[in-house]
């Protein structure tokens, strides 16, 4: 469609008196490459390609969808989605500005890499992980492949188009021993095409091969309220759920975060500065603009324990009288767009790993953390831990398993001791109301106080 088609699908969008509308347009393409079993396994495709709809009014929004582009479609879809709203007559006409062209610079596209290259890429790293030991008794290993051209037009005259393009590499290794079965899970992302080949996954695979088969002989351990360290990266998956969901305008505007009324207050340690930042080059979780058509930001959430921002999307931000902040995001056409994190991080400090050790009788170190639940209202959280060892008389001592972190958002925050300089960033995958997106999380190794630590004897 043509400029002018946006104009005049907007300017009908609002004739019923709407405060906002907003038209999202998608053309993606996902390719996923697996190999099991020494060989390539499977190569899948998914193409997306539609529009969604967005009316606000007042508190409220009205959304659709369609992958039917055809101009007279888009037209039925608005007239059916504005009988939500009844107001005045709007008899504005929407016009746009020029189109705004924000693309991020690929150096080698996904599909200027040949596919044997790729082929021989994940069979090579099969074959080296393999011989590691015996005990590889599987690897899976893929690539994914995610490139999106967006558009986006709104009633305030945004015309806006954009790119994403994001590479990851996952690898799983399992490991046997008789009846002992165990795996480990490694990855790289990066906001980039196949440049992101740069770094060194071989050794980082090979080393999830070792830990794999160190972990056949990991023992049980009982538990207690505990001091913890965590380990660099993807750590920080418990503030991101534990503490990064409740600063979202999805659940602070209707108060249903546990930290909706502590804007200004100290509610962390002041080793804790939490920081959004979807501008981050090359980031998995990054974005030159948001999925409203807003320019990303670096968004300082809590600073030396201060809380000093929220993640503001245009739906919430009247309401909570704060400006909109880069963060609305979305995972496809299918969704409307909401406060959602992109790459989150806890600021690296000047504390050692010797330190943090030192003091600590009986502890546990948490390497690899994995998923976990929070109740935002609450903040209290559960999570699973996927690779630990014992903490003992200031020394790492042996592999344990069947742990978990029990505690609340707030206490966890407080209990931060010690923070070490030697910052790491993970990726990962966040559901929420508008979908699963790509995001970010990162920190350095940390020293927490005491958290109940849950295991079995």
């Amino acid at each position: 469609m043509e400029k002018k088609d946006y104009e005049e699908l907007l300017t009908l969008a609002m004739s019923t008196g709407a405060d906002f509308a907003e038209i999202y347009e998608e053309d993606g393409n996902r390719t996923n490459y697996r190999v099991l079993n020494s060989m390539l396994d499977g190569i899948s495709t998914i193409a997306t390609r539609g529009i969604g709809i967005r009316l606000i009014k007042g508190n409220d929004y009205y959304y659709t969808s369609t992958n039917d582009i055809r101009k007279s479609n888009i037209e039925k879809v608005i007239k059916g989605l504005i009988k939500n709203i009844s107001g005045k007559s709007n008899q504005k006409i929407i016009t746009l500005n020029n189109p705004k062209e924000i693309y991020p610079e690929i150096e080698i596209p996904h599909d200027s890499y040949p596919i044997e290259k790729k082929k021989e890429f994940l069979l090579n790293m099969d074959k080296k992980i393999r011989e590691v030991s015996n005990k590889v008794s599987q690897v899976s290993l893929g690539i994914l492949e995610d490139d999106k051209d967006y558009l986006i037009a709104n009633s305030n005259g945004k015309f806006v188009k954009s790119k994403m393009c994001v590479t990851r590499y996952m690898c799983t290794v399992f490991a046997e021993d008789k009846d002992k079965k165990e795996r480990e899970f490694t990855d790289y992302a990066q906001a980039k095409g196949y440049e992101f080949l740069e770094k060194d996954l071989e050794t980082q695979s090979i080393n999830a091969a070792r830990v794999a088969i160190e972990k056949l002989y990991a023992e049980d351990f009982k538990g207690g309220e505990l001091p913890v360290i965590i380990a660099p990266g993807f750590g920080a998956v418990i503030f991101h759920e534990a503490c990064g969901h409740g600063l979202e305008a999805t659940s602070v505007a209707p108060k249903k975060s546990i930290f909706s009324n502590d804007l200004g207050k100290k509610i962390a340690s002041s080793k804790v500065t939490l920081i959004d930042d979807g501008t981050i080059q090359g980031a998995w979780g990054s974005n030159l603009i948001d999925d409203e058509g807003n320019p990303t930001q670096k968004n300082i959430l809590i600073e030396n324990g201060i809380l000093k921002s929220f993640l503001v999307d245009e739906l919430h931000k009247d309401k909570m009288k704060l400006a909109s902040n880069g963060c609305g995001r979305r995972e496809n056409y299918n969704y409307a767009p909401t406060s959602r994190m992109s790459n989150t991080y806890l600021k690296p400090g000047n504390d050692t790993f010797e330190d943090m050790l030192k003091d600590i009788k009986l502890g546990v170190y948490c390497e690899r953390m994995s998923g976990g639940t929070v109740n935002p209202p609450t903040g209290d959280f559960n999570f699973a831990v996927e690779t630990a060892r014992l903490i003992e008389n200031g020394k790492l001592t042996k592999r344990i398993k069947g742990i978990t972190l029990i505690g609340n958002s707030k206490d966890i925050l407080q209990n931060v001791e010690k923070v070490s300089s030697d910052l790491e960033l993970g990726s990962g995958y966040c559901g929420s109301k508008s979908g699963m997106i790509y995001v970010t999380i990162g920190q350095p190794t940390i020293k927490v106080s005491k958290i109940l630590v849950g295991g079995k004897e």
